[in-house]
């Protein structure tokens, strides 16, 4: 008696598993296991279209963040000495250095090349003062840029970076006022 109930259990058990693997769209049929040939070459078909629309696309957009982030840091590092002339009453001057070396460093005074006392050192700079651009980004124009006790810029000048394949560059503007901000390259800078 055992043995018959536990048989019709399984069997019960069977059918059900069965059942559900069909309402899954899973068939236990022979012909139906897999996919066909022709679908697995549609489907590689329309792979390979998306990834030759998508990679260059991709690739110009990371070409793009990596030009605004160079930008980005040079008005951190602009804004800081701003914040450093105006805090501490004094001249606080940049000192920018295009490529090969791609750094700025900020200095008290209005002496660029900074003598060795007066160079700033704080967050995210060796220990000469040195903040590098990341990414191979380029300095190609860095005017020296001085910020005046009231925070404003004894003239003003434009700092343009470029990205490491030279295929993008933007400028980093900054007024008399001592307002800094990016812009794309030849727009004026007032």
């Amino acid at each position: 008696m055992d043995i018959a109930v536990m048989t019709h259990a399984l069997e019960r058990e069977w059918n059900m598993t069965k059942k559900n693997t069909r309402r899954l769209g899973f068939d236990s049929r022979p012909g139906s296991a897999g996919f066909s040939l022709v679908e697995l070459i549609v489907l590689t078909a329309v792979i390979l279209i998306l990834s030759a629309i998508g990679f260059p696309l991709y690739l110009s957009y990371s070409r793009a963040l990596e030009t605004d982030g160079a930008a980005r840091t040079i008005v951190v590092a602009l804004n800081q000495g701003r914040q450093l002339a105006v805090t501490r009453g004094i001249s606080f001057s940049a000192e920018l250095q295009t490529n090969p070396n791609n750094r700025a460093r900020l200095c008290s005074g209005t002496v660029v090349p900074c003598p060795s006392g007066n160079v700033w050192t704080g967050a995210e700079t060796d220990t000469s003062g040195w903040h590098t651009l990341e990414n191979g980004s380029r300095i190609i124009q860095g005017p020296t840029i001085t910020f005046n006790s009231l925070g404003a810029a004894t003239a003003n000048g434009v700092v343009r970076v470029q990205n490491s394949s030279a295929t993008g560059s933007l400028d980093v503007c900054v007024s008399p006022s001592g307002r800094i901000k990016v812009q794309a390259v030849g727009a004026a800078c007032p």
